[in-house]
């Protein structure tokens, strides 16, 4: 602590008070000077910055409420002892007082105080000489000095001395109280701010001045050399920098989001809230950043999967309505077939109509997987063996390319749809061929892989054993924007006409449906790598049955429940050809209808799965009541284990895909008509 300076080069009298303005300007500790009433006629350089004011501020003014409080902390009322000091006669008079900084700090001071007096005796002006004894042991060295002091000014203590040890002892005590309620205060900050996973910093105009350790990890910058950087040049992304500036200056309060930049170089989505605060008496802005990789991966998940979603259904509608004017088709040539001799020259014909309408099949197919309809019948598959029995029909094909394999040995078999996963390979490497029209190579790979929760990746995984489907090839490959949209329904890059945009679409509702995965690696001018993943078997396998042409016929009478007039009409014509008593039903209301009238008569209702009106379960439901015995087949053009169907299959006795032939039909209702009811 500086010692007391020398304000006057000789001794005041009758109202003088001849300070040297050199020294004071100089001096290393405060110089206050007050009038009689206790208002500040001077205060040096030094005692401005201490306590924060400008000259204008604080000239003129009473030193009660401005660098002295109302009261203490401990209850003392500043300005009685003001009075005291002018009242008093001593010549120098030692204190120590609470004072009050501009930005509402509070500091403690020893002053040394002197009053001047004009002829009567008045007080014209105090001189105050004041030194900060904030500092713990500053504050307890000064007490104590000033005891020793008094101790050993008089054996016979006055009431006076008394009362002003009785003071600094409360002073003492009021500082050590104050001095622990900041520092438990400094600790709830530093345990609040080390606990908060948001990065928070304070800045002036964009220059750091403080910041918890979550920010600093945030943008992987250590603490020295953070402080005083720019943050707006150096962790704003340049094209959000302007943005940033703007809501500084205009001191905006929203939740607003930027690109940030770790000191790395990695940008990353933020989230950021600020406003606007005090630090020791200067304006800052407060601001949390929150690190939004996660929410806005998750964010384009469900806005891809909403519109997948959306499509997927569209998707799966038309291919409904296409199933039924394919069936109406194959419906007129099976029958047409079985009205001629099997050496009519209509045979011929009549079988090319039947090959368009396999295709129309097959590309309603394509729709359907798309729309992630399900899986008709699952089976185990060794991928080995689907890519082999694959490349032997494929490879003749296309001479111009070089097909390279690499089976794992040991790879474990997958539980799906046979056809729809080879069609997933054909996909593929069609893909790949187009990709590579003068010619190149084609590499296959199986393998297993494990899917771990700590991996990091663009989407959500189940993590677990897979089986790897790997199709590479040389080709042209692909920049950014396309492999974006690669999955995408009717999106293609060849020419008008060349393409449908349906076969990686249903490549990835095929995957999604198997609960797998597909990744895309591609650079222009480098080629392209799918890689498939598909969760391994563990469970036993669904045995394939055998193709039979053959036509089973009966005599029982079955209901068909159909809204479309022209399925409704052949499947009639089918079911005759067969042997079988028919009854139609255009709506829920006329089957119901029939299945009363005829309780115990009918002995199969063929349904379709999508009907106006009442929904299939209920129709199903009221069935069940009116004839416990009668045994449901369910018909639709979407694929057996489609979610709507998987539900309605339970209460049902069987499934038939449309547009279903002759020979399935029979084989079909012979089999559940063959068996008794549970």
């Amino acid at each position: 602590m500086p010692s007391l300076i020398m304000i006057s080069n000789k001794s005041p009298t009758h109202g003088e008070c001849n300070a040297d303005p050199i020294s004071l300007s100089d001096a290393n500790c405060i110089v206050l000077r007050l009038d009689g009433e206790g208002r500040v006629l001077f205060l040096n350089p030094f005692g401005l910055d201490f306590f924060g004011y400008k000259k204008a501020e604080i000239i003129g003014r009473h030193a009660v409420g401005t660098i002295l409080p109302e009261k203490e902390n401990n209850g003392n009322a500043l300005p009685a002892m003001i009075d005291e000091t002018i009242c008093r006669s001593a010549d120098n008079l030692q204190q120590v007082d609470e004072n009050c900084r501009k930005n509402g700090d509070r500091v403690w001071v020893l002053w040394s105080n002197r009053a001047f007096r004009d002829e009567t005796g008045k007080v014209t002006q105090i001189l105050c000489v004041g030194n900060d004894i904030t500092d713990q042991d500053v504050f307890e060295a000064v007490i104590d000095a000033a005891g020793v002091r008094l101790t050993t000014a008089t054996l016979a203590p006055t009431s006076h001395l008394q009362e002003t040890i009785t003071q600094l002892r409360k002073k003492v005590e009021a500082h050590k109280k104050a001095r622990r309620a900041m520092s438990e205060s400094r600790n709830r900050h530093r345990l609040f701010s080390q606990a908060s996973t948001e990065g928070i910093l304070i800045h002036d105009n964009g220059i750091a001045i403080d910041f918890n350790d979550a920010f600093s990890d945030l943008f992987e910058c250590p603490r020295n050399r953070l402080i005083g950087m720019d943050i707006i040049r150096d962790l704003v992304s340049p094209e959000d920098a302007p943005q940033v500036k703007q809501i500084i200056n205009a001191n905006d309060d929203r939740v607003f989001e930027i690109t940030a930049r770790s000191i790395t170089g990695r940008l990353f989505p933020a989230e950021l809230r600020s406003r606007t605060e005090e630090l020791v008496g200067r304006p800052c802005r407060v601001v949390s950043v929150r690190d939004i990789t996660h929410r806005k991966k998750t964010e384009r998940q469900l806005i891809q999967s909403q519109k997948m979603e959306a499509v997927g259904t569209l998707a799966g509608g038309i291919a409904h309505d296409f199933n039924n004017m394919l069936a109406g088709i194959q419906g007129n040539v099976e029958i047409i077939r079985h009205q001629l001799s099997p050496n009519s020259t209509h045979q011929k014909r009549l079988s090319i109509i039947n090959q368009i309408v396999q295709r129309g099949a097959k590309l309603s197919g394509q729709l359907l997987g798309y729309a992630r309809g399900g899986q008709t019948e699952v089976n185990e598959i060794n991928l080995n063996r689907l890519v082999d029995d694959t490349l032997e029909m494929f490879g003749n094909a296309h001479h111009q390319i070089t097909i390279q394999t690499h089976f794992s040995s040991d790879l474990p078999a997958v539980r799906g749809d046979h056809t729809q996963v080879e069609q997933v390979l054909l996909n593929l490497m069609i893909n790949a061929v187009h990709a590579m029209p003068s010619g190149g190579s084609l590499f296959i790979e199986t393998n297993t892989t494990v899917l771990s929760a700590l991996e990091t990746r663009a989407y959500e995984i189940i993590p677990g054993h897979y089986a790897m489907l790997s199709v590479r090839d040389t080709g042209h490959g692909m920049d950014r924007e396309t492999r974006k949209q690669i999955f995408e329904p009717f999106f293609t890059t060849k020419a008008q006409g060349q393409g449908t945009g349906l076969g990686l679409a249903s490549t990835y509702g095929i995957i999604k449906n198997h609960k797998g995965y597909i990744e895309v690696y591609s650079e222009p001018g480098v080629g392209s790598q799918f890689n498939v993943l598909l969760p391994v078997s563990n469970g036993a396998a669904n045995a394939t049955a055998a193709m039979d042409t053959s036509t089973e016929k009966g005599t029982e009478t079955i209901l068909i429940v159909d809204d479309e007039p022209e399925f409704l009409d052949e499947g009639r014509e089918m079911l005759l050809l067969l042997g079988y008593t028919v009854i139609t039903a255009a709506d829920s209301a006329e089957a119901v209808a029939h299945l009363k009238k005829q309780t115990g008569k009918i002995k199969l209702v063929i349904v379709d799965m999508i009907m106006p009106g009442l929904s299939v379960d209920e129709i199903i439901r009221r069935f069940k009541e009116i004839d416990p015995t009668v045994r449901i087949l369910l018909s639709s053009g979407y694929n057996r284990n489609a979610e709507a169907s998987r539900n309605l299959l339970r209460s049902c006795h069987g499934f038939i895909q449309k547009p279903f032939r002759l020979a399935s039909l029979s084989k079909k209702i012979r089999e559940l008509l063959g068996t008794t009811v549970d």
